[in-house]
């Protein structure tokens, strides 16, 4: 009974560190000093919220499994829905794990408390949990439950569903943690935190996406013709076996793909613990414990950019804080660079183009840039964090930049300029590249070339757009008090979200209007899709002018009134 309670009330350590962690490291917390509720009423309504979004998406997809049941199976669709998760909850977990376990200042603040080194990786390792597991529960089951109770399925299809809602996250998590932590070990003879940061994070997103990629190719000779458009989710989820037992649990009633299912989660959580008790501590410790080296405005830094002029002193100024922090780089530089290699693997290396006919139909060519370009933006804008925290990141130096005699459009611009030159490497520089590539290889024809420049022009003023919305929405309300940069580096606004989603719409149209080629070659088609492409142009055009013209007298008006 003892034990019990001690162990009992180490986890309840463990959950107070972790909400203080999640704060610390830019995660929100339901309720608060200024919630209208207590925190505990708040967290009873939010979960009552998410069974009934649940129970929402469950009945959604009750309706409309005789719809979609001709073109998608339950075995395939369930494959789809555990493999994105996946892939998202080690994406995230590799990005999270980079911040919250050597990003962050904490550890010889954390390591004096009434803590255990154990309770403490514990604590870090749930920050990084928490979101992926949450929406892993909420999609995998509102999908999957509707869809599969509505085919008939059994009680091992509902039972798999409810474990692997949690077991897929984990797994994520588990490998990319595990992953992490033995790269950082491997970078950690440098003893130099930014550059190992810079370096870790990259390269482990760099390896997982290479083991994908490496592991498709191996196998694409031998896959199976089934499913034909969505062939490609098999033969990935063939090379990862926690879905292939489960999923033969689930469609078959094998136990011993559930049990073969368990171990795996289970292993992998156990080589993960044993790998962060031996590799984690020692190095996190052994790094220097630097921050960004951020160097504050002054009348010197900016009388030293006179002959080039204010604006791009200010700009420089703005390039060079970025690049000197390591969660700036992760989150407002590789996440805006990296993006396409979380779409296009599935797409590349599956079997989704291997029924297309090349070069597309000019209906097809024009919509698929189309839908790829606002993609491009709408990803490259909403997983950087440049715009949307640009004011936060001057922290307590605001007022010292607000004391200076520079006009603060120019600080505005810089900020702009900035984030329209990053951004815009990862998702215009990204349609020309692509573009000019499918016009070599005869995927686009001549005669539809004109679609690569139209479509980069359009990506530019939808980020224009994009950009200037953050920055506005962060210009009203900087938040100025943080003790780290990982505080503020992974927040996503508003703006960022609805980008997002947004991307995620275009996406599936591309999906579409790629395997609908040979379907849309009638003049009609042809002239609505060329019309329905320049008309976005000349629409997102006009936008962007007018919204940048207002962003900019809009922003520098919101900066002279924040305290």
């Amino acid at each position: 009974m003892k034990e019990k309670k001690q162990t009992m009330g180490n986890l309840a350590k463990v959950g107070r560190l972790v909400q203080v962690l999640q704060i610390c490291n830019g995660k929100g917390v339901v309720g608060g000093e200024e919630a209208p509720i207590s925190p505990k009423a708040a967290k009873i309504v939010v979960r009552i919220l998410l069974v009934l979004l649940v129970c929402g998406g469950a009945v959604g997809m009750y309706m409309l499994q005789p719809l979609l049941s001709p073109f998608l199976s339950v075995e395939i669709l369930t494959e789809l829905v555990m493999l994105i998760l996946l892939l998202m909850s080690f994406v995230l977990a590799i990005k999270d794990a980079v911040t919250v376990l050597y990003a962050a200042d904490d550890l010889e603040a954390l390591l004096p408390m009434p803590f255990s080194a154990t309770q403490i990786v514990m604590a870090k390792v749930a920050v990084t949990a928490a979101f992926p597991i949450g929406v892993s529960m909420v999609v995998l089951n509102a999908v999957c439950l509707g869809f599969g109770i509505r085919a008939g399925m059994g009680a091992s299809y509902i039972i798999g569903t409810l474990l692997s809602s949690v077991m897929i996250p984990v797994t994520g998590i588990a490998v990319a943690t595990l992953l992490v932590v033995i790269i950082f070990r491997i970078f950690g003879v440098l003893r130099n935190r930014n550059l190992i940061v810079a370096l870790g994070g990259i390269f482990s997103l760099g390896l997982s996406f290479a083991y994908i990629i490496i592991t498709n190719v191996l196998q694409r000779d031998g896959a199976s013709d089934a499913a034909a458009a969505l062939g490609m989710v098999g033969s990935v989820s063939n090379v990862l076996p926690g879905i292939a037992f489960m999923i033969k649990f689930m469609m078959e009633g094998s136990i011993s793909g559930l049990l073969i299912s368990l171990v795996l989660t289970i292993a992998l959580m156990l080589l993960t613990a044993l790998a962060v008790k031996a590799f984690y501590l020692s190095t996190a410790l052994s790094m220097q414990n630097t921050v960004s080296g951020k160097q504050r405005m002054s009348e010197e830094l900016l009388h030293s950019g006179k002959k080039r002029g204010t604006l791009k002193c200010l700009t420089a100024y703005e390039s060079k804080n970025t690049r000197r922090n390591p969660a700036y780089l992760v989150y407002g530089f590789v996440m805006s660079l990296i993006w396409p290699a979380l779409f296009a693997i599935p797409l590349l290396f599956g079997d989704q183009l291997s029924g297309l006919t090349f070069p597309l139909g000019n209906a097809a060519t024009v919509l698929t840039v189309l839908t790829f370009t606002v993609t491009a933006s709408c990803y490259a804008c909403g997983f950087n964090i440049l715009a949307n925290t640009a004011f936060s990141r001057e922290g307590s130096g605001f007022a010292v930049i607000r004391s200076l005699p520079v006009p603060l459009t120019d600080y505005y611009k810089s900020k702009r300029n900035f984030a329209m030159m990053i951004c815009s490497i990862g998702s215009v520089l990204y349609v020309i590249v692509l573009g000019v590539i499918c016009i070599i290889t005869g995927v686009i024809s001549i005669g539809n070339a004109w679609t690569i420049p139209v479509g980069a022009l359009l990506c530019l003023f939808l980020n224009l757009i994009w950009i200037n919305l953050m920055l506005v929405r962060n210009s009203r309300a900087p938040s100025l008090q943080w003790e780290s940069e990982a505080e503020i580096s992974r927040k996503l606004g508003l703006v960022n979200v609805i980008a997002l989603i947004l991307g995620i719409v275009t996406y599936v149209g591309f999906i579409f209007f790629i395997n609908m080629s040979l379907e849309m070659q009638t003049d009609p088609i042809v002239k609505a899709a060329v019309s329905v492409f320049l008309g976005a142009l000349i629409v997102v055009f006009v936008i962007s002018i007018i919204i940048n013209l207002f962003a900019v007298k809009a922003g520098a008006r919101n900066l002279t009134k924040v305290e």
